[in-house]
């Protein structure tokens, strides 16, 4: 059982952080044309930014801990962005997510919430990940989304400190948390353990369904590094 003294916050710098709006802009395009809703344009921007945010904390942390990533594809699921990593021959996909702002906090987001394990396919048996990360940001939905839609910003800027500070992306230095793991063998067994209707949810709008994969009953971060270390 995961609980709040098991999420571990991995603080980034603003380079970091400038570095991956580089990556944003790159590829931001490619999103727009991927995009499975009608969002705002900055909203968009910023599900694209958090998800490469994320990609540099998990290497971060794990690369302290002697584990190095090979970043393998980025997966467009229209609502964000999953990375997808490759080590010692297994994919390792990352799922970045704000706060619900009904939960109001991480802490008890890990008690109601799930690994956002896409269902691409009708057995467990066929996902393609071997492993499975969960991070949160430590900012709420709603209120990012409604600051994102009425902001200016202007994405073409070059200038990518101007950029950083529209975007106010000095947030993203110390509100990274990675929250839990789970392993395809694991989740398997949690899914035999449920009936058919119980395996899977969606939500409102979405064009997605999602593996049930209760953070809570997942694996703790800090037990990442030795399971990767001993494949």
């Amino acid at each position: 059982m995961i609980t709040a003294q098991d999420i571990i916050c991995i603080p980034l710098s603003e380079e970091e952080i400038k570095d991956a709006i580089i990556k944003a802009k790159q590829n931001f395009s490619i999103a727009k044309r991927d995009n499975l809703r009608s969002r705002h344009i900055n909203i968009q921007f910023d599900c694209l930014l958090r998800g490469y945010i994320g990609e540099y904390a998990i290497k971060k942390w794990l690369a302290e801990c002697g584990i190095f990533l090979e970043v393998n594809n980025y997966i467009k699921d229209g609502e964000n962005i999953d990375i997808d990593f490759l080590y010692k021959g297994k994919n390792i996909e990352l799922k970045t997510s704000l706060v619900p702002d009904a939960d109001v906090t991480i802490e008890r987001s890990i008690l109601k919430r799930d690994i956002k394990i896409i269902k691409r396919n009708e057995s467990i048996d066929d996902l393609h990940g071997d492993i499975h990360l969960q991070v949160y940001f430590r900012q709420r939905t709603k209120a990012k989304d409604k600051w994102l839609s009425e902001a200016e910003i202007n994405l073409d800027e070059e200038n990518i400190d101007l950029l950083y500070h529209s975007l106010l992306a000095r947030a993203y230095k110390d509100t990274v948390y990675f929250v839990g793991w789970i392993d395809k063998p694991y989740l398997k067994c949690q899914m035999d353990s449920l009936n058919g209707n119980d395996r899977s949810w969606t939500f409102k709008n979405s064009k997605r369904a999602f593996w049930n994969c209760k953070i809570a009953q997942s694996k703790r971060p800090a037990e990442l590094p030795a399971f990767l270390h001993q494949l």
